[in-house]
């Protein structure tokens, strides 16, 4: 879990990486076009039995030991009208979800030299220790072109990560090696923290 200074952040590791996969009317696969650029999608985190989101968390005004530190409110972004919560009297919100929420489509290849749409989430981080899982949302933006729909981003799809366990430093049982496909986005310029192993170095 992240802990509460520059020093202690800890993002998810490997980290989230979803790839699009669009195909034409006639089953064949789509990977570039202009209206990629109008893609991003969006994440918010949840129980494991995807019943509550906890993106934000409601902790007691006396529960100052868990208070998220100046260092790493200066880190969080806000939450969008894709994942708010509303606080109760006597509660104070607190961003359990730290990073980057939002990533936008990128056209690179896989481990296997495949191209592909893929969406990176290299540096979120999760302030308190629980199993969890991620909601990813893909969300087409408004265009200027766009009739229809102007100025109103619209919600296209949404898939549930695997659960996954967010440890405590003192269970924490150390960090696994970078993926494949990790290795492969990163050398191709995604900014995605890689962990060294005397097989790579």
């Amino acid at each position: 879990m992240c802990g509460s200074s520059d020093k202690d952040w800890r993002p998810v590791s490997p980290p989230p990486v979803l790839k699009l996969e669009l195909y034409d009317v006639e089953g064949n696969p789509v990977i570039e076009g202009g209206f990629m650029q109008f893609l991003v999608i969006h994440t918010t985190l949840w129980k494991e039995d995807q019943e509550e989101e906890l993106t934000v968390v409601e902790l007691p005004h006396n529960a100052s030991s868990k208070r998220i530190s100046a260092a790493a409110k200066s880190r969080k972004r806000g939450v969008t009208q894709f994942g708010c919560r509303a606080a109760e009297p006597g509660l104070e919100m607190e961003n359990n979800l730290l990073g980057d929420y939002t990533a936008s489509s990128s056209i690179v290849d896989d481990e296997m030299g495949e191209r592909g749409c893929f969406f990176v989430f290299p540096n979120l981080s999760i302030r308190l220790e629980g199993r969890y899982r991620l909601r990813f949302t893909l969300i087409k933006l408004p265009s200027m072109g766009d009739a229809q729909h102007p100025m109103i981003p619209t919600c296209l799809s949404s898939v549930f990560s695997d659960p996954f366990d967010v440890y405590s430093i003192k269970t924490f049982p150390g960090m696994i090696e970078s993926t494949a496909l990790s290795r492969s986005l990163a050398q191709q310029g995604i900014k995605i923290p890689i962990r060294n192993t005397q097989d790579n170095t």
